[in-house]
């Protein structure tokens, strides 16, 4: 009668310790290393730059929000813009789809980070983002880039794929 009840209590205990386990977030973490060389799919050299970078983005699945950190050296101009675009490495300019903030007309050394949440994304149905979970894919898919655009390359600075980190 004993190990009943020791087994019984055992038993409830485990389920009450997995009950209480939360559930683990799905978080994928990617980075890309950032060049005028890379801007090379959208023009035939690529951007003439001094500058370089690099990013890493968090997708949370569960939370359903893209956190970022860009570091960006020796930016000769006062940076305009920053986001994720659609596009595999070797394609031209892909929609903007991530819009980050970074720190209007910085330029040289200087680093920025954020969180957007999944209904800032800009959707882009015509280009096979028609939802959010369509960006998440593609982010996590590798079929998106990060780019720094500038006073004096307003099309673009520095540029790289993400890649998810193993």
């Amino acid at each position: 009668m004993k190990s009943r009840w020791m087994i019984a209590l055992l038993a409830a205990t485990a389920i009450s310790t997995f009950a209480a386990v939360p559930a683990s977030a799905q978080t994928f973490t990617l980075t890309a290393n950032l060049t005028g060389d890379a801007e090379g799919s959208r023009t035939s050299n690529g951007v003439q730059t001094g500058a370089f970078g690099s990013a890493t983005v968090v997708v949370d699945l569960t939370a359903r929000t893209v956190t970022y950190k860009v570091d960006v050296f020796n930016l000769p101009s006062g940076v305009t813009a920053s986001h994720i675009h659609v596009g595999s490495k070797d394609a031209g300019s892909g929609p903007v789809v991530v819009n980050f903030a970074p720190p209007i007309h910085a330029s040289n050394d200087f680093g920025y980070s954020g969180v957007v949440k999944d209904t800032e994304f800009i959707l882009r149905p015509d280009q096979g983002i028609r939802s959010a979970d369509d960006m998440f894919q593609a982010i996590i898919g590798g079929n998106s880039y990060v780019n720094v655009h500038s006073d004096v390359n307003p099309g673009g600075e520095i540029r790289g794929q993400l890649i998810l980190k193993q």
